[in-house]
């Protein structure tokens, strides 16, 4: 995208309306590309820059080759990186301050405090002001909250028409983003207990509301919230399940609103910050994986490039 075009006008409109000019009006159509905005984005359809919502589809390979998946899910990656890389992690000292001294950034952790010409700032764009001294407010990024629970199986509901338990499981018409069966692609000949990972992004509301909705609600609140959704195709699911862990997350993912894939507030965070490289997913304008591992790789070849041109003056 950054070697692309500078901008769109498919930027400039919503998916909604995209869908409506070309007069795609199917209602099954509709609710599965508002369920595509919501899943990828966090937004709604008519809340998502008609270029991501194109760019959905648009990307994807002719055939699928399958998802990669763990049981552990993106647990696996981090162990396998961690089994190269574990010295240079310092875990349970999280950064509370970068602060500019003389041409040096002093980054301040309780423990300790480390000091370097350049650095990489891989947390979302958004804590930049908060951490980071002299920074400005990330203007124009907006972001969705999520509601993830882990549900421990103690055995699967009884099997009611209709398709059969996947990986990943959708049911249509509800505001939820569903379910993933964490040991559905187990080699395993029997399997009884299980975990299942259910996702909701809150796209129908405003972000500020949904976090302010995720705030006070308790535990209790989205339990049974979870459940009653599960029940539309899972009627016994109160009887399968024996535990329930519940994740609120604020800030989950940018959103790639109509305007903002395009924008200035969005490019003037891809330049250097006085040494400081900023490496969030968010700054693609819509937060996947594959976005998240670009940034990273453009960030420490941007670094390595200036380490290179100071060692050789």
């Amino acid at each position: 995208m950054e070697h692309g075009a500078q901008s769109s006008p498919l930027d400039q409109i919503s998916m909604t309306e995209w869908m409506r000019q070309n007069r795609f009006d199917s209602p099954y159509l509709l609710w599965y590309v508002n369920y595509a905005c919501r899943d990828d984005y966090g937004a709604l359809a008519k809340n998502t820059s008609a270029w991501a919502g194109v760019h959905y589809f648009a990307a994807r390979e002719p055939e699928d080759r399958g998802p990669l998946v763990w049981p552990e899910g993106n647990g696996w990656i981090t162990r396998q990186l961690l089994a190269k890389l574990s010295r240079y992690v310092k875990t349970g000292s999280p950064v509370y301050r970068i602060a500019r001294n003389g041409t040096k950034w002093h980054v301040l952790t309780p423990e300790v405090e480390f000091v370097a010409e350049s650095v990489i700032f891989a947390a979302p764009t958004f804590l930049a002001r908060y951490l980071i001294e002299g920074a400005p407010p990330a203007s124009g990024f907006e972001y969705a909250p999520w509601l993830t629970a882990n549900l421990t199986m103690e055995r699967m509901p009884k099997e009611e028409e209709g398709a059969e338990l996947a990986w990943d499981n959708v049911i249509y018409d509800s505001p939820a983003l569903g379910y993933v069966d964490a040991t559905h692609m187990s080699l395993a000949s029997r399997k009884d207990r299980s975990v299942w990972t259910f996702y909701w992004s809150l796209a129908e509301y405003a972000p500020a509301q949904a976090r302010q909705l995720l705030l006070n609600k308790d535990w209790g609140y989205w339990k049974d919230w979870i459940l009653d959704d599960l029940t539309r195709a899972h009627p016994d699911i109160r009887e399968c399940v024996s535990r329930i862990d519940i994740m609120r997350i604020g800030h989950a993912m940018v959103r790639p609103s109509p305007g903002f894939v395009f924008s200035e507030a969005r490019r003037r965070w891809l330049a250097s910050y006085n040494g400081i490289w900023f490496a969030n997913s968010d700054l693609s304008g819509f937060s996947i994986f594959e976005e998240a591992q670009f940034r990273g790789v453009r960030a420490a070849d941007a670094v390595l490039r200036r380490s290179d041109a100071r060692s050789s003056r």
